[in-house]
């Protein structure tokens, strides 16, 4: 008799085991961390956090290149020599556009000593009446300077 009972309360463990453990591949949350020692569960959060980060790839800084400035969507340029009318800065000077763009221009035969951005209109004549553009000094050249046509 004493057999019996031994055999069933193994049984009943065994039992009790198995439906632990299934219950426990059920659960598919986390756990929350025991009251008992919470500084044990934030170490352990620590850790992880430190292991997630130490397997991020570091980033590394690109290296710094010179600037090239290919504009290949740029305004087709007409060569030519157009007698212009500038006024920079309240002087009226005299040149010629060297080339043209619907951007931008280049203007030879007038010597300026102004910084990039500085505003200035352009006349000239264009068969039945003069033409006045709105444009901004981009950069200086040997012979005169490069500007930017602003839209009106």
């Amino acid at each position: 008799m004493a057999v019996r009972k031994k055999a069933k309360r193994a049984a009943r463990k065994a039992t009790r085991k198995s439906r632990k453990a299934r219950a426990a591949r059920k659960v598919t949350r986390r756990r929350k961390p025991s009251r008992k020692a919470p500084k044990a569960a934030k170490r352990t959060a620590r850790k992880r956090v430190a292991r997630r980060r130490a397997a991020r790839p570091a980033v590394v800084p690109m290296p710094r290149l010179p600037i090239e400035f290919i504009d290949d969507g740029a305004a087709p340029r007409c060569r030519s020599r157009i007698p212009v009318e500038i006024e920079i800065a309240g002087r009226l000077e005299r040149g010629a556009i060297a080339d043209m763009s619907a951007s931008g221009a280049r203007i030879v035969g007038v010597p300026v000593d102004l910084p990039p951005g500085t505003p200035l209109q352009i006349r000239y004549a264009s068969g039945t009446s003069p033409v006045l553009l709105i444009a901004e000094l981009v950069r200086r050249t040997d012979d005169g300077f490069a500007v930017k046509i602003l839209p009106r």
